[in-house]
C-alpha cells in the first residue's frame, strides 16, 4: 500500500479534518479569546489527526503488504485462508470474514462438481464394461458368418471397441493410481501383444515390422504400457504411405531406457508438432486423412506423466519418431 494511494483514499475526511480546525480557528477568534489558545487548540485537533492518520495507515500498510507477498509467494492461491491472521482494524476484519465465506462457498461447490464427476465416471465405466458384451457377441456372429459385408462389418465393430476402450481409459485417467501396479514387465512381450492385437490391420496394410533390442524389463504398469503403445502404433497404421515400415527398438542407458517406435508415414507438420499432446489436437493429417479425435496421443502424454514415464515426437522427412523414456530408479517396485 503506497502513502499516496492512502491519502487519495482518505481525501475527504482530511478535507473535513482541515475545515474543522480553520473554522474552529474562527469561532475563537469571534470570541475573543487569546491568540495563544486560537492557535493551540485547532493545532491540537490537527495532531491528533495526524497522529491517528499515521497509525492507522502504517497498520494497514503492514497488513495489507504482507498479504500481498503471501499471496505472491503461494502456487496455489486459494490456500491464502489457511495462513491469513486477522487483522486489528474493522475494514481489514469484514475482508477476512468475507474471504472465508467465500472459500467456504467455493469449497462447497468444488465438493459437488466433484461428486457429479465421480459419478459420471462411474456411469461411463459401467456403461462401457455392459457395451463390450453386446460387441463381443455380435464380433462372435461376424466371425462365424464369413462373407465380404460381415468381414466390413467387422472392422467397424474393431473400431468400436477401440473407441469404447479408450473411453474407458479416458474416465480412468485421473484416479491412475488407483488402478495400476508397477512391476517389472518385459518389453518384448509388450511389444509383441500389442503388434498381435493389430495383425490384421498390419497384413492388410501390408505394413512391414521390425524388432530390434526388445529384451529388456522395464518398471511400468503391463495394462496402461499396452494401451499407449496401442494408440501410438494405431496412429502410425492410420497414416501409413508408400512401403510402409514400423521399427520398435529399444535402447538402455545408465539412467534411463529409451523405446522408440519409427514409421515412414506422412509425417507431422513442423508447426504442428509441439500441440500434438493437446487435448482434441488433429492437425492438418488427422482432419485430411482420417476423422481423428486429437484424444489418443492426449491420453497417452497423461497416463505417461502419472506413470512416471517421459513421452516426446519427433517427425522429420516423412518419418515420425515417438520415444517413451523409463527412468531406472524412479519407483518403489511392487511384486
Amino acid at each position: 500500500m503506497r502513502f499516496s494511494d492512502y491519502l487519495k483514499d482518505q481525501l475527504i475526511s482530511i478535507i473535513v479534518m482541515i475545515a474543522i480546525v480553520f473554522l474552529s480557528g474562527i469561532i475563537l477568534w469571534v470570541f475573543n479569546l487569546n491568540k495563544f489558545l486560537i492557535f493551540y487548540i485547532p493545532s491540537l485537533f490537527l495532531l491528533g489527526y495526524i497522529i491517528v492518520f499515521i497509525y492507522n495507515y502504517w497498520r494497514r500498510r503492514n497488513y495489507y503488504n504482507n498479504f500481498i507477498e503471501l499471496l505472491d509467494s503461494l502456487d496455489q492461491k486459494y490456500l491464502i485462508t489457511e495462513l491469513l491472521k486477522q487483522p486489528n482494524f474493522l475494514d481489514g476484519k469484514v475482508m477476512v470474514s468475507s474471504i472465508y465465506e467465500i472459500d467456504k462457498s467455493m469449497k462447497e461447490h468444488i465438493n459437488e462438481i466433484r461428486f457429479q464427476q465421480v459419478e459420471l465416471k462411474e456411469y461411463i465405466e459401467m456403461w462401457c464394461h455392459e457395451v463390450k458384451t453386446p460387441l463381443a457377441t455380435a464380433m462372435m456372429v461376424v466371425e462365424n458368418n464369413g462373407s465380404d459385408v460381415n468381414d466390413s462389418i467387422k472392422e467397424e465393430l474393431v473400431k468400436i471397441e477401440n473407441y469404447l476402450e479408450q473411453v474407458l481409459f479416458y474416465a480412468r485417467s485421473e484416479n491412475v493410481e488407483k488402478d495400476y501396479l508397477i512391476k517389472e514387465v518385459d518389453l518384448n512381450e509388450i511389444v509383441n501383444t500389442v503388434i498381435k492385437r493389430n495383425k490384421k490391420d498390419l497384413i492388410s496394410r501390408k505394413i512391414k515390422i521390425e524388432l530390434d533390442n526388445l529384451s529388456i524389463k522395464v518398471h511400468s504398469d503391463k495394462k496402461w504400457l499396452e494401451f499407449i503403445l496401442h494408440q501410438i502404433i494405431n496412429n502410425a497404421i492410420k497414416y501409413v504411405d508408400k512401403d510402409p515400415v514400423i521399427k520398435i527398438t529399444a535402447n538402455q542407458y545408465q539412467d534411463h531406457i529409451e523405446l522408440l517406435i519409427l514409421d515412414n508415414g506422412i509425417g507431422i507438420d513442423g508447426n504442428e508438432i509441439e500441440r500434438v499432446f493437446d487435448k482434441g489436437f488433429t492437425g492438418t493429417n488427422g482432419r485430411n486423412h482420417h476423422k481423428s479425435t486429437g484424444i489418443g496421443l492426449y491420453l497417452c502424454k497423461k497416463l505417461c506423466k502419472r506413470l512416471n514415464h517421459e513421452i516426446k515426437i519427433a517427425s522429420k522427412d516423412g518419418q515420425t519418431i515417438v520415444t517413451i523414456i523409463f527412468p531406472c530408479n524412479s519407483y518403489l517396485i511392487l511384486q
